[in-house]
């Protein structure tokens, strides 16, 4: 059941507008990281993605694509990755839960173009009703382009949830892919690439799709704008996507539908890599503000002044790092500067603490592997003094200490390794031992979800690890899982096995599977007060 407003004990009472666009949907993504090139055969393209709506009936949706992508590390937010030519949709349907099929038009129109590196083009659909409380919903988005010619993308499907890329040599031939609900096309699905992060040479491909999904039917529940990086979900890829197709400790904790403080539909503005300071910054090369006007043109065009948030969410700063603890801080709060001179000195701002990198000598596997460096280090070094100014600074209206939640119960400043995850043994051996030939799947207990990361004891006091990516519900408490590393591990019979909190990365950065359902359960629905002013 949704939430009831109430006062007292609770959240305070939402004042509900049905009119205002807010966002509407789970998932959604910039496109950015890098282009892609239209081949012979494959530049009619179409993706099926499929999102979670909000807690509330939804209606009137308005979903803007963009011809512009964001650089993704480095330079990142900036948004410089772009296609060299237009990106050419040429329909757009919203796919209901129901089995229905909804034309998306672009001022009454089933065509439109988003100009190369500016443009955005503005989709709407009205359901014949409103679509239910936290419903799964699709986009299906087609598209075309001329051979040789880039193009840009920001989603990689999550087959398990049913999402499909298809792509063509016509509209004809992409259209009955579609309509056959056909195999994704192994060129624009690849097995060897699914669940990868890289280049374009060496990563899953990145579909194209909406940027944002706003809707009306808004109750009146606090509605976050979200200053991030890859920490918002990149510690996932595709594989352990969420029911919601949600990844990341702050997407799945933002979705949780607290009986009491409900669930928040965020309006996340960051990508993977993005610092504060070259956030909402910038011009021509160096731009990052094409996204911030997209927003506006919410407010100003569909929202007659008003935004489609209501508090700043500001999980950045980590990608701006330095030595000097005040440099740090002053980046992130320089962020937060730039938003309140945009919007108003009195919008209610929330801060976050940063979390660290860590090193290891064990894999991960054991918290005395684990070590960092002064600059990292939360109790004592530079990043508590950063942390100390975020909780000082009179530019949060409230802020979350998020370090004791992303934490090792047993020690602060240090992430859950794998030994706090137990999960009893491989069954039997993947593979013939023979330490040749080589294997991609093994049995495993069924508590093990999709997209997890596993280490198991292969010999005697040594340990690997593999992904899941598939996985076949045997029937008798096992599953047959598919793993994404394929090698020839010779694995003793029966051997320990573990969920993996951390380590897929190489980095110390990035949570894995379980180490982020591990925050998402230490940190407690009650931290969502601080989203009222």
């Amino acid at each position: 059941m949704p939430v009831v407003p109430v006062s007292g004990s609770g959240h305070p009472p939402w004042v509900a507008d049905p009119n205002r666009y807010m966002p509407a949907a789970t998932r959604v993504a910039w496109p950015g990281g890098f282009t892609q090139t239209y081949a012979a055969g494959l530049n009619y393209q179409a993706s099926e993605l499929y999102f979670g709506s909000p807690d509330y009936p939804t209606n009137s949706f308005l979903i803007p694509f963009v011809g512009f992508g964001l650089t993704q590390g480095n330079n990142a937010p900036q948004e410089t990755v772009n296609p060299n030519a237009d990106m050419l949709i040429d329909e757009v349907f919203f796919l209901h839960p129901d089995g229905n099929e909804y034309p998306v038009l672009f001022g009454g129109v089933a065509a439109a173009a988003a100009t190369a590196a500016t443009g955005i083009v503005w989709g709407e659909v009205s359901l014949p009703a409103d679509l239910p409380r936290r419903s799964i919903f699709g986009i299906r988005t087609v598209w075309h382009g001329t051979v040789g010619n880039t193009y840009i993308g920001g989603y990689r499907i999550q087959r398990h949830r049913g999402e499909k890329y298809w792509a063509a040599g016509d509209l004809a031939s992409v259209r009955a892919l579609a309509a056959a609900n056909a195999p994704s096309t192994p060129d624009r699905d690849p097995d060897s690439f699914y669940n990868t992060v890289g280049n374009v040479s060496n990563s899953q491909p990145l579909a194209y799709g909406p940027a944002m999904i706003f809707a009306k039917g808004w109750d009146g529940r606090p509605v976050p704008l979200v200053l991030s990086d890859s920490l918002i979900e990149r510690q996932e890829i595709a594989a352990s996507a969420d029911e919601r197709g949600n990844m990341g400790v702050w997407r799945r904790w933002f979705d949780v539908a607290d009986p009491v403080w409900g669930e928040t539909m965020p309006l996340i503005m960051g990508v993977p890599g993005a610092k504060s300071q070259l956030e909402l910054a910038g011009s021509g090369s160096t731009i990052a503000t094409l996204r911030w006007g997209l927003i506006d043109i919410v407010k100003n065009t569909y929202n007659g002044g008003l935004n489609p948030w209501t508090f700043v969410f500001d999980q950045s700063g980590r990608n701006d790092n330095n030595a000097t603890a005040s440099t740090w801080a002053n980046f992130k709060f320089g962020l937060v500067d730039r938003v309140k001179a945009r919007y108003g000195a009195g919008i209610h701002v929330v801060g976050v603490t940063i979390q660290p990198t860590v090193s290891t000598s064990t894999a991960y596997r054991t918290l005395a592997g684990l070590s960092v460096a002064t600059l990292w280090n939360a109790v004592s070094g530079t990043l508590k003094s950063v942390n100390d100014l975020i909780k000082a600074s009179s530019r949060y209206a409230r802020w979350i200490d998020f370090l004791p939640y992303w934490s090792d119960s047993r020690s602060l400043g240090f992430p859950p390794t794998a030994e706090l995850f137990p999960l009893g043994n491989v069954i039997g051996h993947p593979g013939n031992q023979d330490g040749v030939t080589t294997w991609n799947t093994m049995v495993l207990p069924d508590i093990v979800p999709n997209g997890a990361r596993i280490t198991f004891e292969y010999q005697p006091g040594l340990y690997t690890s593999r992904t899941v990516i598939a996985r076949t519900d045997n029937g008798d408490g096992t599953i047959t899982a598919t793993v994404k590393e394929v090698f020839a591990t010779n694995v003793q019979d029966n051997a320990a096995l573990f969920g993996a909190g951390l380590g897929s990365d190489g980095i110390g950065v990035h949570e894995d599977l379980y180490g982020i359902l591990y925050t998402v359960d230490r940190m407690p629905q009650t931290e969502k007060s601080k989203f009222y002013p």
